[in-house]
């Protein structure tokens, strides 16, 4: 029987005991993987727990502030709609309560999380 020229080049698939397996114990070799890192040192996980609290200090810092000026905001715009009249809201009024609008859903996004 003669088998192609072509199919003589053609190299074998490695086996389960070649390339990919370990030469002991028979586990996977990381192809192409970085090794694991190691795991975090007690000095490491303080300081991340510390870093955590002083972002969540600042977070809280800034949603306190934009909740005051949504306040403020607001108190504006029932000022403004109380003395418009009955026909027309002024631009102003529009634009306020835009600026409500948008400062409510950055204070929701921080309350959720950065």
């Amino acid at each position: 029987m003669a088998v192609p020229l072509w199919a003589q080049d053609v190299p074998a698939a490695p086996g389960p005991n070649e390339a990919g397996f370990a030469s002991l114990g028979g586990t996977p070799v990381a192809q192409g993987r970085a090794p694991a890192p190691p795991p975090p040192t007690p000095e490491e996980i303080e300081m991340q727990k510390h870093a955590a609290k002083l972002r969540n200090q600042d977070r809280f810092a800034k949603i306190k502030k934009d909740t005051d000026q949504l306040l403020e905001l607001a108190t504006q715009l029932k000022k403004s709609v109380d003395q418009a009249s009955d026909q027309t809201l002024s631009l102003e009024v529009i634009r306020k309560a835009e600026q409500i609008e948008k400062l409510a859903r950055q204070v929701r996004q921080k309350m959720v999380g950065e």
